[in-house]
């Protein structure tokens, strides 16, 4: 069967290339247990609660009752993303438990109003573009769309029917309910199930109603399809070829959790939408709304104060393009928007002068929070010093804007920081930390805070690397520190020290945040001045391979 597939070559869209900054919405029945089944916190996701927990399909259904969004006010949700300084908002129409928050004609599991028209008109009213999230191969209740194990008979059914039972209808309606330019944007997801002509079905029907609507890359068509691609929680090491758009939660979380407290604090976020976006992405910002339709306060908070930076510091980031450097460097970040380079400042320079790897000196420099008063440039070696204040005008990120009449000649840039050699104790334990690996390839990130993890680990191409210095020969008990739930085990994978591998297949552990330490094996190793460790996927059967804490190597006696 040849399959014919949509164009994907067009350029996005000019409102998703000036906006840079969007806001994502996960809000469902999810929101109502938020974490909890029967009376205990289930880790992980709370919009995987159903699938987490294995919770039946009759018992979920009674969570619907208290869904009641009383409190939802979709002129002030909108209200608060314009104040951010975001361009564009992506809501959940339907996540992997099925649920619609829109009154849909397949079934009667929907909200108990159509929950996406009173956000259709406020982001009409504020000229915000809508899109729409769609869980097109997960579907949890619907039957037939489960990923994996089935832990309920009531599940059993057949996907390509679901897709036509449930999917294309669904699509219809969303397609044609709200207007013709929502939405604006197709989010698909999780396309464990899909394959080319299968995608290629779904695709043909939304084509009909919306022809060359923009699309991301999960739907499922063969390698390349999308308009852009989709990062998740982390920030691509290397810049991507194709447009692409980084998802980041302001917590844990992407729905509501009852128990998730561990808040990115403002600076975080601020930082991460400037790295994004001098990497020539976009950041998708999400909020997990309460079942009763009110966003958390610390997660407001944080909009407000990204909104107050992006009032001064705004014509960074809207509008602009990557920067001229190809990664962050020691002081943060730059972006390009016609003759104008803006350094985006993350570590101020003690001394007050910083270094900038361009050899030619620009025509003015001011900073964003001061533009009345002129910086003062010299030249130096591979590029000028840049005569700052003594402090920090603003302790997220400080803005300094270069003009330039002609685009700037590039100097050194100085190569991304490796991290150091692990030196080996005195009691001889080696602990090789998640924060002290060098991270090889692009499907793979580190999430900071005080105990910091490798994951969002999705393809065999990316690794995390250790160098260690190793002074007492002998042998070694190798143990990981890792934790993946039990529909995510199965990955096989490779402890490498040093051209020695110790094969491991990745068990369940109970959830994403749930970390066990499993022994891999021994090994003999000689003293080293730098030895390398490696974690190797070898084949990743079911989307992702573990969240990483920590390599052990206790001496054996």
């Amino acid at each position: 069967m040849s399959v014919s597939l949509p164009d994907t070559s067009a350029s996005p869209p000019a409102w998703w290339r000036e906006a840079r900054f969007g806001l994502f919405i996960h809000w469902g029945v999810y929101t109502v247990p938020a974490g909890v089944y029967r009376g205990r916190a289930v880790a992980g996701a709370s919009e995987w609660l159903m699938h987490s927990a294995r919770i039946s399909v009759a018992d979920y259904k009674n969570y619907a009752a208290g869904f009641t969004p009383s409190d939802f006010d979709a002129e002030a949700w909108i209200t608060s993303a314009k104040d951010a300084g975001m361009g564009y908002v992506v809501i959940t129409a339907k996540h992997h438990d099925g649920f619609a928050l829109f009154d849909t004609a397949v079934n009667d599991w929907h909200a108990p109003r159509d929950l996406l028209r009173p956000l259709a008109e406020a982001c009409r009213r504020h000229d915000l573009p809508l899109g729409f999230y769609y869980s097109q191969a997960q579907d949890w209740i619907n039957r037939g769309a489960v990923f994996g194990e089935k832990w309920d008979p009531a599940q059993d059914g057949d996907f390509d029917g679901y897709l036509e039972r449930v999917v294309i209808p669904q699509l219809t309606e969303l397609l044609t309910r709200y207007g013709p330019e929502i939405p604006a944007v197709l989010w698909w997801d999780t396309p464990a199930e899909m394959n080319p002509a299968r995608a290629a079905r779904v695709d043909a029907a939304v084509q009909m109603i919306r022809p060359g609507i923009f699309q991301n890359d999960r739907l499922g068509l063969a390698s390349g399809g999308g308009h852009f691609d989709t990062p998740e929680q982390r920030i691509p090491a290397t810049r991507p070829a194709r447009p692409w758009e980084t998802c980041m939660t302001t917590n844990e979380s992407w729905g509501f959790n009852l128990h998730d407290q561990a808040w990115k604090s403002p600076a975080t976020l601020i930082r991460q939408l400037c790295e994004v976006v001098s990497q020539g992405g976009n950041y998708l910002l999400n909020v997990g709304p309460r079942a009763d339709g009110v966003i958390p306060g610390p997660a407001l908070a944080a909009l407000a104060e990204i909104g107050a930076w992006m009032r001064v510091n705004g014509v960074a980031i809207r509008g602009a393009s990557a920067g001229p450097f190809p990664h962050r460097l020691p002081w943060g970040f730059a972006t390009s928007c016609c003759e104008t380079i803006h350094l985006l400042i993350e570590n101020w320079p003690a001394d007050g002068l910083l270094l900038v790897p361009l050899l030619d000196l620009p025509v003015s420099a001011r900073l964003l929070t001061d533009p009345g008063t002129l910086l003062a440039s010299s030249p130096a070696n591979d590029g000028f010093l840049l005569h700052l204040p003594p402090t920090a005008p603003d302790p997220a990120v400080s803005v300094v804007a270069l003009h330039y009449a002609i685009p700037p000649r590039l100097g050194a840039v100085p190569t991304r920081p490796r991290p150091p050699v692990v030196p080996q104790p005195a009691d001889g334990l080696i602990v090789l930390r998640a924060g002290d690996a060098e991270i090889i390839g692009e499907h793979l990130a580190l999430t900071t805070g005080p105990d910091p993890q490798l994951g969002c680990w999705t393809s065999l191409d990316s690794h995390p690397l250790w160098r260690m210095r190793l002074h007492r020969p002998g042998a070694y008990r190798v143990e990981l520190d890792y934790a993946v739930p039990a529909h995510r085990q199965g990955t096989l994978s490779e402890v490498d020290l040093g051209g020695q591998r110790l094969p491991l297949v990745v068990a369940g552990t109970g959830g994403w945040g749930e970390y066990v330490r499993v022994e891999v094996g021994v090994v003999t190793i000689a003293a080293h001045d730098e030895f390398p460790v490696r974690v190797l996927p070898v084949s990743i059967p079911v989307g992702a391979v573990m969240n990483l804490r920590a390599v052990r190597l206790t001496p054996v006696p």
